[in-house]
């Protein structure tokens, strides 16, 4: 094991010295993980889906659902219940729930005497962006919605009754209270007669006016649903991370059978078995380390959450022993460097592109999950994702272990004997 732990350090600073190998290994699936996951959490110029549950119908409520659904930034799904708004929160069908309370209506009455229409924004933690948006376009389209309830005489007239009833509350002087009367009285007057109320004359500075004051809860996201976007970018970094792990040690052993290295150091007092062990130790040590330097990038800068730190361990050590045997059979299939990085970029890149590394395995059709099922990256970043966002138990991680395992047995005994044939 001495000899084989010397040809691994061996590798891994020739690995290190060549810095475009290094980079595609250690710092592109950093960039890749990063890249996703500001693209899955940018805001799309597709309209925003919102749920609303209204308490109790009303023709303020109808006016503010219609005035959101026409603006055109978002489509507003009106739903039965408060429950059945935040599972389609919790399920990504919807951005968030406008919450319209049954007082909501009273509260419009009230707007210019003190008071003030109340909403409930619920949230999801993973796109407040989108939801800062919400809520300010509430409060645009509220000050639309109560100048045109106004404009509804019943409305007005409600009011101004409302605006009376503060008077008496407060500790105005007489002649205030005559003069605020007086001018009610002519705004009953006015109205009646159909005057434009934009004439009404405004006491309230409307730049620090909010007729609607909305309050947000985030929604608590239950097991299963990942927090944020980087929970998932991460663990396709992982992907890519393999990739590169794979591709440079396996066209590392071609160049070197290409070269004639391996004739030479088959004649010295290792054994072939030792030296092509050697090269798996090293194509192992890296993956490892590549998949823990994103787990701890994304843990400790992304809030990527790990629900099993033990299942996590044994995810990555199954992991890079699965892909150091499909290392060892790429370097068997190909006796060139050439045609290792050739070829065997093109295999890998398919097998990341449908195993999860492009497009995440959960929003991938039907079709390409079940076609998933032949890449050995899918086991990869299925484990991953079991060991942090989806909390998988042992009994769950059972089958993408056993896969892993498998094609790291299968690889190194199947490779080695090849490779040990062409030298």
């Amino acid at each position: 094991m001495r000899a084989v732990a010397f040809l691994a350090l061996k590798d891994l600073r020739l690995l290190l010295r060549d810095r475009a190998a290094a980079f595609f290994t250690f710092v592109f699936p950093l960039a890749i993980a990063l890249f996703f996951g500001y693209v899955f959490s940018g805001t799309s110029s597709e309209p925003l889906h919102v749920a609303a549950f209204v308490e109790q119908a009303s023709p303020a409520a109808a006016m503010l659902m219609k005035a959101l659904d026409e603006d055109g930034g978002f489509k507003v799904a009106v739903i039965d219940s408060r429950d059945a708004g935040e599972q389609l929160v919790r399920r990504g069908d919807a951005v968030a729930l406008l919450v319209v309370p049954s007082t909501y209506a009273e509260g419009l009455d009230g707007v210019f005497s003190g008071g003030g229409a109340k909403l409930g924004l619920v949230v999801d933690p993973s796109r407040r962006a989108e939801g800062a948006m919400l809520v300010g376009k509430i409060h645009e389209v509220a000050f639309r919605t109560v100048f045109a309830a106004i404009g509804d005489p019943a409305q007005f007239a409600r009011v101004l009754d409302r605006m009376e009833e503060s008077l008496k509350a407060s500790d105005l002087s007489f002649t205030d209270r005559l003069a605020i009367r007086t001018a009610l009285s002519r705004a009953r007057t006015m109205s009646a007669k159909g005057a434009d109320s934009s004439s009404t004359t405004k006491t309230q500075s409307i730049a620090d006016w909010k007729p609607v004051t909305v309050e947000i809860a985030e929604l608590s996201m239950r097991p299963g649903v990942p927090a944020n976007s980087f929970a998932i970018s991460f663990m396709q970094g992982i992907a890519w991370a393999l990739f590169g792990a794979v591709l440079s040690f396996g066209s590392g052993i071609a160049e070197e059978r290409q070269r004639g290295t391996l004739v030479r150091l088959l004649v010295s007092p290792m054994s072939p078995n030792q030296i092509l062990m050697g090269k798996a130790l090293a194509c192992f040590v890296t993956c490892l380390v590549t998949e823990w330097m994103l787990i701890c990038f994304g843990v400790f800068l992304f809030r990527v959450e790990v629900s099993s730190w033990p299942l996590m361990v044994a995810v990555t050590l199954v992991t890079a022993f699965g892909f150091s045997g499909i290392m060892m059979l790429l370097a068997a299939g190909f006796r060139t460097q050439g045609g290792a990085q050739g070829a065997g970029r093109a295999v890998l890149l398919v097998l990341a592109m449908i195993g999860g590394g492009t497009v995440p395995i959960v929003f991938m059709p039907p079709f390409l999950r079940i076609a998933s099922n032949l890449s050995p990256f899918k086991w990869a970043v299925m484990a991953a994702e079991g060991a942090t966002w989806r909390s998988w138990g042992m009994s769950e991680m059972l089958i993408p272990l056993a896969v892993l395992a498998a094609i790291g047995v299968f690889g190194l005994t199947v490779g080695t004997a090849l490779v040990r044939r062409s030298i």
